[in-house]
């Protein structure tokens, strides 16, 4: 009887995981400051990769936070240009694992500079976020079970492009010029 209820569980989470449509964003959001986001550079060489991770090649790393930093981001239309490098410092794809009991979540480690493109120059020293898997309906019996390893990234890198962009807009740690303390 209890295989019955986790057999259930198990179809109800890969019925959602395929209903994993990226939330709409809005195509004119508000401004955060004069920011226009011009180049994104991404490296994912040297990245610190637990044994239990499931493994992705470095460039689909990159490609995948590249596209989901352009996706947020590239609707800023301020009067500046502002370019991010971002080094993954390390990363976890979560494997699948025991649904409920043991769920790893997946999660990645940034460090993120902003380039001033007329001073051209950091805005900056490298500011470490730390990106953990959001809690989703799926994700409560493990993302491990319910995704593949390039849907784990793609969410988890669209996760991290929402954390660069709230960061980008706090006024209490943006480096942006007239957001955070230092402008």
């Amino acid at each position: 009887m209890r295989w019955k209820y986790m057999a259930v569980a198990l179809a109800a989470s890969l019925a959602l995981a395929a209903c994993d449509a990226p939330p709409e964003l809005p195509p004119d959001p508000p401004p955060i400051g004069d920011f226009r986001l011009g180049h994104t550079k991404v490296s994912a060489k040297g990245s610190v990769v637990p044994d239990i991770s499931r493994k992705v090649e470095p460039e689909v790393l990159q490609q995948a936070l590249s596209d989901a930093l352009e996706e947020r981001l590239g609707r800023y239309k301020g009067n500046k240009w502002y370019h991010l490098t971002v080094a993954l410092e390390g990363y976890v794809l979560s494997p699948p694992g025991i649904p409920v009991i043991a769920s790893p979540r997946s999660g990645m480690v940034l460090r993120v500079v902003v380039w001033d493109d007329t001073a051209g120059a950091p805005l900056n020293e490298p500011h470490q976020l730390t990106i953990v898997e959001p809690t989703s309906p799926e994700t409560v019996v493990g993302s491990g079970i319910a995704r593949d390893a390039e849907q784990q990234l793609r969410a988890l890198s669209r996760h991290a492009a929402r954390v660069i962009e709230n960061w980008l807009k706090s006024p209490e740690s943006s480096p942006l010029p007239g957001i955070g303390p230092g402008g």
